[in-house]
């Protein structure tokens, strides 16, 4: 009998660690798949947007789902990470211009498509409730509510 009391709060015990040490943020992080980031300008300004094309944009939530296509051996090894930058000028509500950076460092001349989701949430902007987001290479503007 004080064995099972002892696994009984043992369990109890492990049970609640995991709880404790759960984060809303990760649960975010890992629905969208990857964080999008906000960046210095003069970082943001050196990103190279011409080796892909955009083929898609979904937006679900905080979620933002890009599909883009590009040459490579294997669209599995791309990197793909989103930015945007705190340089907002003079327009009110405050709009974003992101850009995707795609590193692929493959000399194949197959097409490739890939898509990967981003959290937004970085990108709200604080006394709003909604942000226009002008993403380089894609026509259309999103506008990410939260």
């Amino acid at each position: 009998m004080k064995n099972l009391i002892k696994f009984v709060a043992l369990f109890g015990i492990i049970g609640m660690i995991f709880i404790s040490c759960s984060d809303d943020e990760t649960a975010i992080n890992e629905t969208c798949g990857s964080n999008a980031e906000v960046i210095a300008e003069t970082i943001f300004n050196d990103i190279t947007t011409s080796n892909y094309t955009i083929s898609d944009v979904n937006l679900n939530g905080d979620c933002l789902e890009i599909t883009i296509g590009s040459s490579g051996c294997n669209a599995e090894q791309w990197q793909m990470n989103l930015y945007s930058t705190d340089s907002f000028y003079t327009v009110y509500p405050y709009q974003r211009t992101v850009k995707l950076k795609l590193i692929n460092n493959q000399l194949c001349l197959a097409v490739f498509q890939k898509t990967k989701s981003f959290d937004l949430t970085p990108f709200q902007i604080k006394g709003q409730n909604q942000v226009p987001l002008n993403i380089e290479g894609w026509s259309t503007t999103i506008i990410y509510k939260y």
